[in-house]
């Protein structure tokens, strides 16, 4: 014989499920089925949705420095509550999180240069060692231990110039993000 449970018990069952109480648990010390355990908890998070509760919980392990960080620009916009900043941020990304496309442009076409620079240090390195299986001087004139100076300096500039690009980014995006807190301070959230 099945028990009819009312309301309230399935709530608390719902709640417990969201606790991290294992259902098999639940269901010895409600005296139903696990089956069961898993309905309430599904009927609980859809009579949510249906309401507009919100259910769904985002998790995002942040360094204290840029969770200080957060919290001194949420309190120099005038905004008290953490978790309603961060929906606002979400719910008015207005294309922040979107790629950048200029970035990726470039980004691309570097990839293309540090495949050939790539290239170039494999063959380098093909060369020295078969000098060195044969017991020969290295195969390489002046010129070209030039040329791998030349080679080594250019991916260190790459990498400059990327690091740049992505700081570029990021500022922009703060500023972004900051004009966007600021409005919503405005309208008193």
């Amino acid at each position: 014989m099945t028990r009819r449970l009312d309301h309230t018990t399935r709530q608390s069952i719902a709640k417990k499920v969201r606790e991290g109480v294992r259902p098999q648990v639940l269901a010895r010390e409600y005296g139903v089925t696990v089956r069961t355990v898993y309905r309430c908890a599904q009927l609980m998070r859809e009579i949510q949705v249906e309401r507009g509760s919100r259910t769904e919980v985002i998790v995002c392990r942040v360094s204290p420095t840029d969770l200080a960080q957060f919290d001194a620009k949420l309190k120099e916009a005038g905004i008290r509550n953490r978790s309603e900043a961060l929906r606002n941020v979400i719910r008015n990304t207005n294309g922040m999180a979107m790629p950048d496309a200029d970035l990726a442009e470039a980004l691309l076409s570097m990839k293309g240069a540090l495949n050939k620079v790539g290239n170039n240090v494999t063959q380098i390195a093909k060369r020295m060692n078969h000098a060195k299986n044969q017991g020969q001087p290295l195969p390489f004139a002046e010129d070209d231990l030039l040329e791998m100076r030349h080679l080594a300096r250019l991916v260190l500039d790459f990498a400059d110039e990327a690091d740049l690009m992505a700081r570029g980014r990021r500022a922009l995006l703060e500023l972004e993000i900051s004009d966007e807190l600021r409005r919503m301070a405005e309208r008193g959230v």
